[in-house]
């Protein structure tokens, strides 16, 4: 072999190294992309009161709606709801069906696994759903029973947890776990309490119970390693904090003025 063919030689095997080395083109951050296509893709459920629900003129509105609309008007979009489950809306959104999920979600460990999340935007505990004069105050109260809870909670793990007597059933959405209830498939339906007061009001025979639980943190997700996109949101959270937005919406959906204790702390420069 000569040493012209030599040094070709090693320069050829040199390049899938030099290939390996090259940095990944940086991906386009869902801000930018959200501004070039002039509309923000917002993953909400249309089951959940008063996070979100149609109303009698047949519209999604909630809470979690406002707020998502809230954010696109900060960055100048138009705003797009597409309804989700609390099984599909991680899915939904990894798969880049939507670009951001507002959607009374729960902030855990597991989840911060495969998402991630904006400032909690509000904190909420929990409770049962049951027909009146069932006897059920809390977990105690549900050895041998049955459980509702729906898909994608982490409902099923806590009352594992809290009460391994009791039986579980699961469902795909939040009105067919009241269904359960009112037709006696399930003693009792477990969620977050501010929904639970909802369908209680709108059902006579049933009714919210349990001692308060621990309060919980909601958050925005939106898909990892995007600190761009997640800052924005961030701040659109900031700013309906601090203009008196966040106040005026909490008094509409829940009827009373934000916990003194829940602050969305101003860290923006």
């Amino acid at each position: 072999m000569t040493r012209r063919s030599f040094a070709r030689l090693i320069s050829l095997a040199a390049i899938p190294l030099l290939l390996l080395a090259a940095p990944a083109p940086a991906q386009q951050s869902t801000l930018d992309s959200v501004k070039q296509k002039g509309v923000l893709v917002a993953g909400v459920k249309n089951d959940y009161p008063p996070f979100g629900y149609i109303d009698e003129k047949g519209q999604t509105v909630g809470f979690d709606i406002e707020i998502a609309r809230y954010i696109a008007g900060k960055l100048g979009v138009k705003l797009e709801l597409k309804p989700v489950t609390s099984a599909n809306r991680i899915p939904m959104l990894t798969n880049g069906n939507i670009d951001l999920i507002a959607a009374s979600m729960t902030i855990t460990r597991e989840r911060e696994e495969v998402v991630d999340f904006s400032v909690p935007y509000i904190v909420i505990g929990s409770k049962f759903l049951v027909k009146k004069g069932s006897g059920i105050k809390g977990y105690a109260d549900l050895a041998g029973k049955t459980v509702a809870f729906t898909q994608g909670t982490p409902w099923g793990d806590k009352v594992a947890a809290a009460q391994p007597q009791a039986k579980t059933l699961v469902f795909q959405d939040k009105p067919q776990a009241v269904l359960s209830v009112m037709q006696g498939k399930a003693h009792a339906y477990v969620d977050d309490a501010a929904p639970l007061f909802v369908f209680a009001k709108q059902n006579e025979a049933l009714e919210a119970v349990g001692e308060p639980s621990k309060a919980q943190p909601m958050g925005i997700a939106v898909r990892p390693n995007d600190s761009k996109w997640r800052d924005a949101i961030n701040f659109a959270l900031i700013d309906m904090w601090d203009d008196g937005t966040y106040a005026k919406l909490h008094k509409q959906f829940f009827g009373v003025e934000p916990d003194p204790a829940f602050i969305i702390y101003n860290w923006k420069l």
